[in-house]
């Protein structure tokens, strides 16, 4: 069973014993353009501003939350709906990651589930370095996969720093000093030499979070951002996302 897969099923638990699969409650998705998902930063390479991927973000009872996608779309539906979704199609899965996010929001059962905004993406990038200290002091490397130009730069000073990605227009590229190597053809060579690895929540909608804790190899695993919110919370993944709201 896949972790998105295993995410799934102990969200299953929770709605049938908060009894929401009875109820004719909807969830609401809409994709959202990268001004109206993180303002106006100070800096423009965040990837969101790149348009390659979007955010949706799903509503449920006034609650919101959020997911990273390249499967830009819009989904209306109740949540035993949800449960029955094919979790392998592109769309389907960041849908359900969002609206379990929503859904774990409203019970109140996890924070920071809609994107930090405006000054808020950078500030996330200066308090990385002392995150990782406290919680992992004995880390000399680190592996960022799934580029975030802003983290990478506040990595380089304190760590060796190997960079993979999945974006051919990154490939081959070099930010902060660190070359981006292909993500799906080094991401062992990548996390070989790393101490930790520090990954991008999105991998659990592009369904490649299981191919990721295979290659740390029992290292510690970090995922970072919104979309990994709920999963974390139900499955016990670390998780660094400080200015998440």
């Amino acid at each position: 069973m896949t972790i998105l897969e295993r995410f799934r099923e102990e969200f299953r638990k929770i709605a049938q014993r908060e009894d929401l699969l009875s109820e004719e409650i909807q969830v609401e998705i809409k994709p959202l353009t990268a001004k109206q998902a993180i303002g106006l930063p100070e800096r423009g390479d965040f990837p969101l501003q790149k348009g390659k991927e979007r955010i949706i973000e799903a509503a449920f009872q006034g609650s919101k939350g959020q997911a990273f996608t390249d499967a830009f779309g819009e989904y209306r539906g109740r949540v035993a709906d949800l449960l029955e979704l094919d979790l392998s199609d592109p769309f389907n899965a960041p849908v359900f990651v969002a609206s379990a996010n929503a859904v774990l929001r409203h019970l109140g059962l996890v924070e920071g589930t809609v994107h930090c905004r405006d000054q808020e993406p950078g500030q996330c990038s200066t308090k990385l370095v002392d995150y990782l200290r406290a919680n992992h002091p004995a880390a000399k490397s680190v592996a960022l996969v799934g580029l975030q130009p802003a983290l990478a730069e506040a990595l380089v000073p304190a760590y060796d720093l190997g960079i993979a990605d999945l974006d051919p227009d990154n490939i081959g590229q070099k930010t902060a000093g660190a070359l981006v190597r292909d993500g799906r053809r080094e991401l062992e060579q990548v996390t070989a030499s790393a101490d930790l690895v520090l990954a991008t929540g999105s991998t659990l909608c592009n369904r490649s979070m299981d191919s990721i804790v295979a290659a740390a190899g029992g290292k510690p695993v970090v995922f970072f951002g919104i979309s990994v919110a709920g999963a974390a919370k139900l499955l016990n993944l670390e998780r660094y996302c400080p200015l998440g709201r």
